[in-house]
């Protein structure tokens, strides 16, 4: 059983998707451990919203390399959906947003492959995306209370803000789905 340690960066939205990505991984039998030595796979969810939160993402990637050199470092989110060309080396696979549903898989194909010295990258070009991203939980991992997803993306594109580049436009879920997922959440307590 492989070894995930998972790293949120930023936000509420890119903390219900860290969640979401750990629940994915549980349910095919990945192991979940602290962020620190010995894990097999290293995920960061990254943020891009400041140049504080690009540094940081970067010295996170840098730091899972560092705990163990054989591992895989998936650097995900919305620093390497904004900067897919400046992607720090050490990293060996790269998954933009509206492309986290599939982790599970993209970990499955990556395992098949020898370490190739390119780094692989899952990224669409997100501002000609119309899907919203199905990553949905049913339990509140560590929390008394659970945020729900309504919503990705944002089409005001002001002159200050990164967020339509990182994250495209809006695209909202759909009211069944958000309803099965209160449901969900609630009869889990």
């Amino acid at each position: 059983m492989k070894k995930v340690a998972l790293h949120n960066l930023g936000c509420k939205v890119n903390a219900y998707e860290t969640e979401a990505m750990q629940e994915l991984l549980e349910k095919h039998g990945y192991e979940i451990v602290p962020f620190q030595e010995g894990a097999d796979v290293y995920i960061i969810n990254t943020c891009t919203v400041t140049n504080m939160a690009d540094r940081k993402s970067r010295q996170m990637l840098h730091k899972a390399r560092k705990m163990n050199p054989d591992s895989i470092v998936v650097a995900c989110g919305c620093y390497v959906q904004a900067k897919k060309d400046d992607i720090p080396e050490g990293i060996d696979i790269v998954v933009g947003n509206n492309k986290k549903q599939n982790i599970v898989e993209i970990l499955e194909t990556s395992d098949e492959q020898e370490k190739e010295t390119e780094t692989y990258q899952e990224i669409l070009d997100i501002n000609h995306e119309k899907v919203y991203e199905d990553l949905h939980l049913s339990t509140a991992a560590e929390h008394t209370r659970a945020y729900i997803k309504v919503q990705d993306g944002c089409n005001q594109f002001c002159s200050y803000c990164i967020i339509p580049f990182a994250r495209g436009r809006v695209r909202s879920r759909s009211r069944d789905s958000v309803l099965d997922e209160v449901k969900t959440l609630s009869a889990n307590g």
